[in-house]
């Protein structure tokens, strides 16, 4: 599943991440001249030594993403945090970091310390990240204290439960035997359920001491007949073998206040366990008693909300998410650069990190399998990946001549254009649902009945969905068109939630999970292209920033937020059927739009007959680079 700045435009034909992208070498412009390459060759390939650290640095860095980020869903409900603090958390942080990419950026750019900025953002965020493995889980439970009255006598004895009628069967306060009985269900005789009674003398009693003996004859009290003891002071324990007998053994009447339970076939301790048919007091004695029953006295309650977990993972987690953000701005720049006169082999170079995402997150699900709530591992790899990131970094071709801070200009005017704004929305809206699927996908999975091997195999065909799509997005958007790919996203968003709605067994996911490529992939690459040709003349920039942050700033933030809230009050079912029905009522709604009012191709105001032929000449040319099949030959290494 894609996490913010893990599978970002990996086939996007441009960087334009949250609203960044590289000036200099945009791949829809004429490219700067070729800088001076080292190469190696041989009989097959081409080697290109400068691209080398860029390769590896996607390889190791998104080998880090892999192994963590998919899985930070999980971790959130492993501390007990509700779907509504989930996504308030996963809502919050596209917005940061669309507002912090271009500020680190600009700082970047203003003192041109781009490679020691990039060295520093990936240690911090290995270290924040890493940290997150300090927050304290919630507890869900609480020790419920059981109290009920033993009386004893030279014939009988019996537990009198007498509290029911001024307590509630419910985890908050003590609770009778009666009411512990009710609210855990223990009402069969096939269950088992060892309760131990520590009694001590009633408040009430004048007496301070007593005699009990643990009797296996069914007769009256004589102390010559004890199991070899014969307890004599304040105090008294045994345990009850079965709890579900005791309660069958109800011998008090309809309208009795309090309910009578015959104790006989007890347990207690004198050394080592002994067994006793009943127990019998010299005299008639009263004792106040709690009962523990092991793997039974915690009782699991709703967790109040936004508590020092909460804040704790949220204060730690926006950390990492500020220094994760700037990572691909700067490393995308920085490729684009090194890549001179080919710029469209960006792609390739990007592949590494798809690969190495693949690789890690699929062999952390098997490794884990069957242990998918112990998260340490996750963190403890994390962390030494990100380090060695940080390494391969210093060795990055990085010019002090990029830039990957400047902010998008004429934002205002742009929106002004129908066209434009409603191509803005349905990118918006298709990063709503990568949100919604980002964060709650593999909640949803887990929690009806997916083990880390569903979860591993999921992430294997999203990632070869998406590599085969890097090799042929040109193809098939050459053939469709950009706006009938767009078409086709919609539909295939549409069939993923209709499944994901409808499965009760996790591996049926996996019916659908290859139109990730294409949900995705071929959805980021013609949005990419589409927005470059509809753009007014000279806000190609603002257009390709704005792509990025209206997907994975405010549609990522907006999806994830809203969907923690539908999950707590619709369901999770009729959530993913919700975002079904909007997207086909988005698909018809914008086939109209495209059909009746954009029938024209989209001519800004120009101020000349001249200005307005250059401005469609432009565009023309744009179109035409922008959807050619792209079969060069690539550089590998």
């Amino acid at each position: 599943m894609e996490d913010d700045g893990t599978n970002f435009e990996r086939i996007a034909l441009n960087m334009a991440e949250n609203g960044q992208l590289a000036e200099e070498y945009h791949p829809q412009r004429t490219p700067a001249p070729s800088p001076a390459r080292r190469v190696v060759n041989d009989s097959i390939y081409t080697i290109n030594l400068k691209l080398l650290p860029i390769k590896l640095f996607y390889l190791v860095f998104m080998a880090a993403v892999g192994v963590l980020l998919p899985f930070v869903a999980l971790y959130m409900m492993h501390l007990k945090l509700s779907s509504k603090e989930i996504g308030i958390i996963y809502g919050v942080m596209p917005f940061v970091g669309f507002f912090i990419r271009p500020l680190i950026g600009a700082v970047a750019d203003k003192f041109k310390k781009h490679k020691l900025t990039l060295m520093i953002v990936t240690v911090l965020t290995g270290v924040f990240y890493f940290l997150l493995i300090l927050v304290p889980g919630r507890s869900r439970y609480i020790h419920v204290q059981v109290l009920t009255a033993f009386k004893c006598n030279t014939e009988d004895s019996y537990v009198s439960d007498c509290y029911r009628d001024a307590m509630q069967p419910n985890c908050q306060g003590r609770l009778s035997l009666q009411s512990f009985v009710t609210l855990f269900k223990i009402d069969s005789l096939n269950q088992s359920v060892t309760c131990n009674f520590s009694c001590m003398i009633a408040a009430k009693e004048t007496v301070h001491e007593f005699r009990a003996c643990f009797t296996d004859n069914s007769g009256s009290y004589e102390p010559n007949n004890c199991n070899g003891t014969l307890n004599h002071g304040k105090h008294l324990n045994f345990t009850i073998p079965s709890l579900p007998t005791l309660i069958h053994r109800n011998t008090s009447a309809s309208d009795d206040k309090c309910l009578s339970y015959d104790v006989k076939n007890i347990e207690f301790e004198n050394k080592v366990t002994h067994q006793a048919f009943q127990i019998l007091c010299e005299s008639e004695t009263d004792l106040d008693c709690i009962v523990s029953c092991p793997k039974l006295n915690q009782c699991e309650t709703e967790p109040v909300l936004f508590d020092s977990t909460f804040y704790f993972f949220f204060f730690l987690f926006l950390l990492a998410n500020i220094a994760f953000a700037p990572i691909f701005p700067i490393l995308d720049a920085s490729a684009y650069e090194a890549l001179g006169e080919k710029p469209n082999h960006w792609g390739m170079q990007r592949a590494w990190g798809t690969f190495g995402f693949a690789v890690s997150s699929v062999t952390i699900m098997l490794i884990k399998q069957g242990q998918i709530e112990d998260f340490a591992v996750f963190f403890y790899i994390f962390l030494p990946l990100c380090i060695v990131s940080t390494f391969i970094a210093f060795f990055l071709p990085i010019s002090s001549d990029i830039k990957c801070g400047q902010f998008v200009h004429n934002v205002f005017q742009l929106l002004s254009y129908a066209k434009v704004s409603t191509f803005l929305f349905v990118v918006m809206y298709f990063g709503i649902l990568t949100g919604a699927l980002e964060a709650f996908l593999f909640v949803y999975l887990f929690g009806i009945g997916a083990d880390s091997l569903v979860l591993a195999v999921e992430l294997f065909v999203q990632c070869t969905s998406e590599l085969i799509m890097l090799f042929t997005a040109g193809f098939i958007i050459k053939k469709l068109g950009l706006v009938n790919c767009l078409y086709l996203t919609l539909f295939c968003y549409a069939l993923r939630f209709l499944v994901i709605s409808l499965i009760s067994n996790p591996w049926y996911v996996l019916i659908t999970e290859p139109l990730y490529g294409i949900c995705f992939g071929l959805m980021y690459a013609a949005a990419s292209s589409y927005a470059s040709i509809i753009a007014p003349p000279g806000m190609s920039a603002t257009i390709q920033g704005l792509l990025g942050g209206v997907h994975f700033g405010f549609g990522k933030g907006i999806g994830s937020l809203i969907t923690g809230f539908m999950f707590d009050s619709i369901g999770a079912t009729w959530t993913w059927r919700a975002y079904c029905i909007s997207s086909v009522l988005l698909l018809i709604g914008y086939f109209i739009l495209n059909k009746t009012v954009f029938t024209g191709s989209h001519q800004p105001p120009t101020s000349t007959n001249k200005a307005a032929t250059a401005v469609h000449d432009e565009q023309t040319r744009q179109k035409e680079n922008l959807i050619k099949d792209q079969n060069e030959t690539m550089e590998v290494a």
